[in-house]
């Protein structure tokens, strides 16, 4: 009888006063194996490795480093059995939706926190893959001594999309003679890669001339005459001796700006406020202006380019100005250029504060297309790195529509939705391997050119597969025949196309205006 009295104060521990100090001075007495006797967080005896209480570990990772380690990817990655019978489950279309629906939780990952985790894991791989080279971007230039800008990226595309002899002639004549103006004006040691870039425009050139002989089966007197056309075309484009583009110095561009501006001052004094012909002419001031500011920028670059004896860098441009005046923006509404004082955008039934929020929408995403025209890669990664956002307001709207077409089915909304999220994770593991057959390609393909046809071949299958997959997990899922499930299948895939065009236009817009 003592004894079983010595054993139950023995286990009743927590109650004796040495041990609750020890406790609360961090030295559980344990159980001989570095481990505590009781739950650190509601002092509950333990009877395993989590506590029956409140469900702590036993483990205290703020004690142990590797611990620690363990709990990051324990808690944000649940790296256990569960995430790879998850993985492996979805290769099967439906077994995963279908299981966690029949109740078969603990074996899987849930939906909501693998599809986070899928989803930023493959848009963060999609940022490494998908890239532009800056040097072949359609901002490259070439600057010479005195501020003649080349872009080779422009001209390169212009020519690749000609479709006439005289343009493609008209726009080889214009490239060649500027890269050779800016040949002559540096030292025979650096001309190297302008020599390079003038053979590239002119095996461009030929090549272009050679594909529309094939395509409109022109002659050699067709593509003789077209050459005389283009070269007439080309000296009629040559910046004229007068012009903005052709002052050699800050003084000069001030001198002409001025005497070009002065007789359009003129005529705005004699025009009807608000006519077209006003309009006009504040158009015409405008891009005077534009043409000096690009050309005091280009004339700033190349002095700094040659007192500091070096290439031009990349931050020229931002402390100089901006040398392309390609600049007329793109938007316009009731038949003037879009401005946000003068000619804003505006919704009769917003209030204004929206509206005011709307324009300042308007006037950032006009500045950053031009960014983006010039690198197109920050476009592109702005994009890329919205997708998540938008695939998780679209899976809701897909569960919506399973909800509506399933109608009578006696499923709730929350059992579509875990259809749908495991939808999309599937369809964001499908595009991670695409990516990272991309990533494969680009480092194996050099070495082995028959890689690059296994990877498109990967791709394509890819593709091919995954509104097959779906369709086989809406039929496995719901256990509908095959005719049913066909139609339901189509209307759903309609409406979500239809809706997801709307997104990847809204995103597409939004990616522009946050760059």
């Amino acid at each position: 009888m003592s004894a079983t009295t010595s054993s139950g104060a023995s286990h009743a521990g927590e109650h004796e006063p040495g041990h609750e100090q020890d406790r609360e001075q961090g030295h559980d007495p344990g159980d001989g194996h570095g481990h505590p006797s009781h739950c650190e967080n509601c002092d509950a005896p333990l009877q395993g490795h989590y506590c029956h209480v409140c469900g702590q570990s036993i483990v205290n990772p703020i004690r142990h480093a590797g611990h620690a380690l363990e709990e990051v990817f324990e808690s944000f990655w649940h790296l256990d059995g569960r995430i790879f019978r998850t993985l492996r489950d979805l290769l099967s279309p439906g077994r995963v939706a279908k299981n966690y629906i029949a109740g078969h939780r603990v074996r899987y990952v849930a939906p909501l926190r693998l599809f986070v985790i899928v989803s930023v894991l493959t848009f963060f791989v999609a940022q490494f893959t998908v890239h532009f080279d800056e040097a072949k971007s359609d901002g490259f230039e070439i600057i010479d001594l005195q501020g003649t800008t080349v872009r080779m990226g422009n001209r390169q595309k212009q020519i690749k999309k000609a479709d006439s002899v005289a343009e493609v002639e008209s726009l080889r004549l214009q490239t060649v003679k500027e890269l050779q103006a800016a040949r002559a004006a540096i030292p025979a040691s650096a001309r190297g890669a302008i020599d390079k870039s003038i053979e590239g425009v002119q095996r461009q050139a030929d090549l272009r001339i050679e594909t529309l002989r094939g395509e409109q089966s022109l002659d050699e007197t067709d593509i003789a005459e077209g050459k005389a056309e283009g070269a007439r075309e080309a000296a009629e484009a040559l910046v004229p001796p007068n012009s903005i583009a052709a002052a050699k110095t800050l003084a000069e561009v001030e001198q002409r700006r001025d005497a070009l501006i002065a007789p359009l001052k003129a005529q705005l004094a004699t025009a009807p406020a608000g006519s077209k012909a006003r309009d006009k002419t504040h158009r015409e001031i405008a891009k005077t202006n534009a043409e000096a500011g690009c050309r005091i920028a280009a004339l700033q670059i190349a002095h700094a380019t040659t007192s500091q004896g070096a290439r031009p860098r990349p931050l020229d441009a931002q402390r100089y100005g901006d040398t392309d005046c390609d600049d007329d923006s793109p938007l316009s509404f009731n038949g003037r250029a879009w401005d946000a004082k003068t000619n804003p955008l505006t919704v009769s039934w917003w209030p204004q504060f929206a509206n005011d929020w709307l324009n300042r929408q308007v006037g950032r995403g006009e500045v950053n297309f031009k960014r983006a025209s010039k690198e197109p890669w920050l476009y592109i990664h702005s994009l890329i790195a919205a997708v998540p956002s938008a695939l998780f307001l679209m899976v809701p709207i897909f569960a919506l529509l399973l909800k509506l077409t399933y109608l009578g089915s006696g499923r709730g909304y929350l059992e579509h939705l875990a259809v749908a999220l495991y939808s999309h994770v599937y369809l964001c593991l499908s595009i991670l391997a695409m990516f990272v057959l991309v990533l494969l390609s680009n480092a194996i393909s050099p070495h082995w050119s028959g890689f690059a046809w296994i990877s498109g071949l990967g791709i394509s299958a890819l593709w091919i597969w995954m509104p097959i997959y779906l369709l086989l997990m809406e039929k496995r899922v719901y256990g509908n025949g095959w005719l049913l499930t066909l139609a339901r299948y189509t209307v759903i895939g309609t409406l979500y196309f239809v809706l997801l065009s709307f997104a990847v236009t809204a995103l597409a817009f939004a990616a522009l205006v946050r760059m």
